[in-house]
This record gives C-alpha cells, structure tokens and sequence, in this order.
C-alpha cells in the first residue's frame, strides 16, 4: 500500500472517533471497601450537584515519575504476589467516591493472562452492560482469528464489452463492492487511472455499482443520535468510497477577519466558498457555529454555503463531513477524476447487479487485515469496524457456498445432462455469493466464541463497532477474550492493534500506567469502557476490562477507569 495512502487513511480514520455529551455528576456516599451487594444497595443513593468532572487522567493516575523510576531500577523490589479480589480494593472504592461514581455502574475483570482462571479482581464482572467501542476488541480479534492478519478485501471491475480500438468502452462499466474498508483517494485514482492505461477513452454508459456483497437493512444515519452527516455515523456499504467524506481544512487568518479553506476532494459539479468568517469567544461546538450547509443549484450543479462563523481561538482544524449518498459521491469523484485529463464519460452512477455474462476487467485488492485491525482499533473507527464485522459472515456465507459445491460435484450427474455454455451455477454461485447479512456475521462470531471456550451468552454484539444501544458484554467474559487473544496465534497483531498508554489513538493523553498499557477505550453518552492489557510493576501481564455507565457516573468515568488502570498496574 503506499505511503500517501496510508496517511490518507489515518487522517481520515482520526476524524471518525466518536465524540459523547457531558452529563451532570454523581456523587457516592459510601467509602471504604465495598461488596457487590453493598453497591447495589447504594444504587439508590441521592444526586448532589457539583462541579463537572473533567475527562483528563486523575492525578492520582499520572504518575509518569514512577513509571520511569520502575524502568530505571530494572524492575527491582518488586511487590510481593497479590491475592484475589472480590470486594472493590480501598484505593478505588476511594476513587469511586471522590468521581462520584456510583459502585454498582461499575463492572470490572482482572486476570493474569497466564492463568485466566484465578482472577486478580472481580467486580460485577458477571453484570452484562454495554461494551461501547470496547466491542471492537470482540470484531477485530475474531476476524484476526477467522480470517488471518494477510487477509484483503477485494473490489472487481466488469465490462459487457472490450473496449474497442478507439478506446470506447461500450455498455458502461460494473462495479462489484467486496466490503473494502480502506478504498480512499488515492487508490481509487490509481484504479481510474488503471482503466485509461488499458485503453479505455470513452465511457458510453452508466457506471453500475454492485453493492450486494453485504444484504443489511437501510437505516436513517441519523437513527443513533440525530447527527446524521457525523463520520463516525457513516452506514456499511459494500462498495464504500473515500468514507464518503468530504473534508475541509480550516485556517484562522485573524488580520483579514476570516477562516481560509481548503477542501479535498473536490467533486465534479460542486462549488465551495475559500473563506468562512471568523467570530469570537471559545471553541465550544464549533462545528455547528459553521452552519455548514449545500445548496443545490439545478442542472446537477451544487454549492457549499458556510452561513456561520469560525471561532477563531479553535485555531488549525479539520471538518469532515458526509453530504452526499452513496451513487452521487460516487458519481462526482468518478467524474472529477476521470474527465480531468480529458477522457469523456456518457452516463451516471446508479446502483444494480453485475451481469451474470459480464467480463472480469481489472481488480483491486485493499490492504490487509492486520493493517486495518490496527486503525480500527487505535483509533475506534467505527465504519471500518462494521465491515469487518460483516466480512465475518460473508466468510460463513462462502465456507456454506464452498460446502455445498463440494457435495453437488460428488453427486452423480443425470443422464443426458451437459454442462451450460458460460459460468455453470456453482462458478455464478462462487463469484456472486448472496449478500451477507448481520444474522451471519452474529452467528459466525458465535461459532468462533465456542471455538476458543468463550461464553457466548455474555458477549452479544450488534453491529461490531460498539455503536449499539443493543449490545451487552460481561466483564468476565471479555477477559475470557483477551486471554484468548493472549495466548493466541494472532496476538502479535492484536496487541499492536491496541493503543499504548499515554503514547498514541485514544490513549494518547491519557498518561497512565506510560507504555506498559494496550488499551481500547470505549465512549458513548452513558458510558465509558476499557479493555485490554497492562504489564504491570510485578512483571505479570493481565488482561483488564472495565466499565462505567449510567449518566450520573460517566462524568468521573474516564479518571476512575484510569484509577483501574494504575491499580493494576501498580501491583499493590
């Protein structure tokens, strides 16, 4: 994959991490070591107003210091082995009252990754709670398992017809989507350019995009949280485009009183302003002080309108944005690119199925699993988690395809019978699998869980991105999971997939447990979520997952998570 590409992806990657609401505090009345049933007890408990928690690392969590003086020492004077914990330790039934996070909205598992069945600490780890982007753990480790790390996802071009001497290529062109998470830019350039290299000058037809790899209900983008045109809110699609992103870099330019832009890509028939004006005050919610907005001129013409004001103390930032469905998007890149350098095209984009008799043209293959398991999980990328979820049970789906071709070939063949002029069944059946749906991407994960002793019935996963009012882990069984991911064949490529603590994705400002962590984070409205491993001051490595949730407790949430982190890792 080349490198223009892959920075293309990660800029792209980091602008879909799911941003949440801040919520009122909650404040806990208990102290001291608690019991699961005295947390639920407390349940009840009164809401006290107060200051707004603020998201950083707790203090108490920060101690860069003693990650260096432990290094330093070469790991010398080592705690002595702790026991097993069922009651929430003083040091962070203390932190739950100082976040005002109620104990019984906590879940949390702790267990040495050598030996998963002594747990270090349990804490309502049996409490099924929902994972928030934490389910990626679930997603990407399964396919990394099912798949393998070198996996690639493939997009094939058809035609009806050669393209003849004069370069006319007549019937249009065939776009078969294979679920390619990663299609950005420059790749698919490289692919438009592919097409005039191979002699094609002229497109005489519509360009037919084939989308039925996956067969998932169409749903409102809108339908999670009512911000419909958010990245992170982007729906799968089979035949996914540059993330249908369009993207504008905003530059403050104070003397001249406005915000200078620059937009990429631009599309074939949209106009857009060079400036935004700029205004006053702190950065807030700049995105909705912009008031971006497109008009639609007629005649297939469009215009960006920026009808807000840019603060200007937001400095330097990036707006992405999905303005357009999937056949325009489409059919606006395509032309950009395909018609710069003077070649035509007569048709538009629409969607359909690629002709059983169509001609494979050329083909392109994404980069691979591992690489994109490490963006998915480094930085929550929640399309890209989708499609591998769907991937999973497009593979259930071929593994049945395959099965039943087998045993139509061990079958005898009817008197008389002659094989069809063209592909037979079971080639069409090969190439054009039925689309597969959510159902099968579930079942396949349940296969896999059963597989590696992992019980299913406590970890359900929707859509695998996390993005899910729907899906419901326990603590236990995600430590299951990282157990098994540790002592598995793909861990190489699982750990390095997880972001290191304090250092890069999600992790990167969280400066806990410095570089001896590998941690997914998980963020919605209502919750706050850990998982992964921490290699901690006793030399073991433990697998940790942790969770908040409930509005009153997600406020301290992030610094009580932290305090989990440095728990462990501090091995006291």
């Amino acid at each position: 994959m080349r490198e223009g590409s892959i920075f293309s992806l990660k800029i792209i990657v980091c602008s879909f991490m799911l941003s949440a609401l801040s919520v009122p505090a909650f404040s806990e009345s208990g102290s001291g070591t608690l019991t699961p049933a005295m947390a639920e007890a407390a349940a009840g408990a009164s809401a006290h107003g107060g200051e707004k928690e603020n998201d950083a690392a707790a203090p108490e969590a920060n101690d860069e210091g003693a990650a260096s003086r432990n290094r330093a020492s070469g790991r010398e004077g080592l705690p002595t082995p702790r026991g097993s914990f069922t009651q929430l330790p003083e040091k962070l039934a203390l932190a739950a009252k100082r976040l005002r996070v109620n104990p019984a909205g906590i879940t949390i598992s702790v267990v040495p990754v050598e030996n998963p069945g002594k747990p270090l600490l349990s804490w309502r780890a049996d409490a099924m709670e929902p994972p928030a982007s934490a389910a990626k753990l679930v997603t990407t480790l399964a396919a990394l398992e099912v798949l393998g790390s070198s996996y690639r996802w493939r997009t094939n071009f058809y035609v009806k017809e050669m393209p003849d001497k004069k370069g006319v290529l007549k019937g249009g062109l065939y776009i078969r989507g294979g679920g390619d998470p990663a299609l950005v830019l420059e790749d698919f350039a490289l692919e438009v350019d592919r097409l005039a290299q191979k002699g094609v000058r002229r497109i005489d037809g519509n360009i037919v995009i084939d989308r039925s790899h996956f067969n998932i209900p169409k749903v409102d983008p809108g339908a999670f949280d009512g911000r419909r045109s958010r990245p992170y809110n982007l729906q799968p699609d089979a035949a996914l485009l540059n993330y249908r992103n369009l993207s504008f870099e905003i530059t403050p330019d104070v003397k001249a009183g406005v915000a200078r832009l620059v937009v990429f890509p631009p599309l074939a028939g949209v106009s857009y302003p060079k400036t935004i004006r700029l205004g006053k005050g702190g950065c807030g919610d700049w995105k909705s002080a912009i008031a971006f907005k497109v008009n639609d001129l007629g005649k297939g013409k469009k215009r960006v309108l920026f009808n807000g004001r840019y603060p200007s103390a937001c400095g330097v930032k990036t707006f992405n944005v999905i303005a357009f469905e999937a056949d325009e998007y489409f059919e606006r890149l395509f032309r950009a690119l395909w018609e710069k350098d003077g070649r035509t095209w007569r048709g538009k984009v629409v969607s359909g199925k690629v002709p059983e008799d169509g001609k494979l043209f050329l083909s392109r293959l994404s980069p691979t699993l591992g690489e994109i398991t490490a963006l998915t999980n480094k930085w929550s990328n929640n399309p890209m988690a989708r499609h591998i979820f769907l991937t999973l049970g497009a593979a259930r789906v071929n593994e049945e395809l395959e099965e039943k071709a087998s045993e139509e070939k061990a079958a005898p063949k009817a008197a008389g019978a002659s094989k069809a002029e063209g592909k037979s069944q079971e080639e069409k059946r090969l190439e054009f699998p039925r689309g597969a749906t959510l159902a099968d991407a579930r079942a396949a994960l349940a296969d896999w869980m059963a597989g590696r002793g992992i019980p299913a019935s406590e970890i359900i996963i929707d859509n695998g991105s996390g993005l899910s009012r729907t899906s419901r882990v326990s603590a236990r069984a995600m430590t299951a999971l990282l157990a098994a991911g540790w002592n598995g064949p793909y861990m190489p490529e699982y750990l390095a997939s997880l972001p290191i603590t304090g250092r890069d994705g999600t992790m990167v400002r969280r400066k806990v447990a410095l570089e001896e962590g590998r941690i997914k984070t998980g963020y919605l409205e209502d919750v706050r979520s850990i998982g992964g491993y921490v290699h901690a001051l006793d030399g073991k490595r433990y697998a940790v997952y942790a969770s908040v949730t409930g509005a009153k407790n997600v406020p301290g949430g992030i610094k009580f998570l932290d305090a989990v982190i440095d728990w462990v890792y501090a091995a006291e």
